[in-house]
């Protein structure tokens, strides 16, 4: 019955990420063919290659975590009885690390230059993203070392990306203002379906008792962020 129940519950959280992985890949072909190829907006070309980029690194991270090595993601369950596919799950966690923190480098590079619209503002938003996706994709770290770095660095952009679109509605106005705010809202709780689900096993070990509620808890705050971004981008088509 255990068994069963535990069965259950990855079938559901692979449902969700495979879900979450599908959305991706779905505003980034809005976001190119629909929005880009009309308006040629560059903003709306950086938008659809990070959600490119956080689909394919997605995907890696979802072989990593169902189909490499189970317990990455729920740790010790021995009442699953699963056989990985694959060998190991490291390189596939470590090439979705390397393609996730590449969408954040897009993604900082482009709100460095609609807030201070210089070239250099591109580039110095986007180099720590950058280094921090060459050491966790191609730094042979401890998992140690690799959470800590992932981690602090993932809370670290999990603010700073939503006050950035913050303060760009605090000086923009009308739908505008209303498309960044929404925007900003839309990747905090992105980000932090993110942060969860980094954290699976400390918040299962000290809170919850159960990966149930962070597994979730994760994609289904991810989904709802992946809502609130593709509205606050249609608003922002209004203006």
């Amino acid at each position: 019955m255990l068994q069963t129940v535990d069965m259950i519950i990855r079938e559901v959280h692979v449902g969700l990420w495979f879900l979450v992985v599908g959305y991706y890949f779905f505003v980034f072909i809005f976001l190119l063919f629909f929005r880009w190829r009309k308006s040629r907006n560059p903003f709306q070309l950086a938008m659809a290659i990070f959600f490119l980029l956080l689909a394919v690194g997605r995907a890696f991270y979802f072989v990593g975590d169902f189909y490499a090595d189970p317990t990455s993601l729920y740790g010790s369950l021995p009442s699953l009885g699963l056989e990985p596919f694959f060998a190991d799950a490291s390189g596939w966690l470590a090439a979705g690390a390397f393609f996730q923190w590449m969408a954040l480098a897009t993604l900082s590079a482009t709100a460095g230059f609609m807030i201070i619209g210089k070239r250099w503002a591109e580039i110095a938003f986007a180099v720590p993203a950058i280094i921090i996706g060459l050491l966790l994709g191609l730094a042979p770290l401890d998992s140690a070392t690799r959470w800590i770095l992932s981690g602090g660095a993932g809370v670290i952009y999990a603010l700073f990306i939503p006050l950035l679109f913050w303060y760009l509605a605090y000086q923009s106005g009308g739908m505008l203002r209303k498309s960044n705010f929404l925007l900003g809202l839309g990747f905090m709780i992105l980000f932090a379906g993110r942060v969860i689900h980094a954290a699976r096993h400390w918040l299962t070990d000290v809170i919850f008792a159960t990966y149930t509620i962070p597994g979730v808890l994760a994609p289904g705050l991810i989904v709802i962020g992946l809502i609130l971004i593709a509205t606050g981008n249609e608003w922002g088509q209004v203006q």
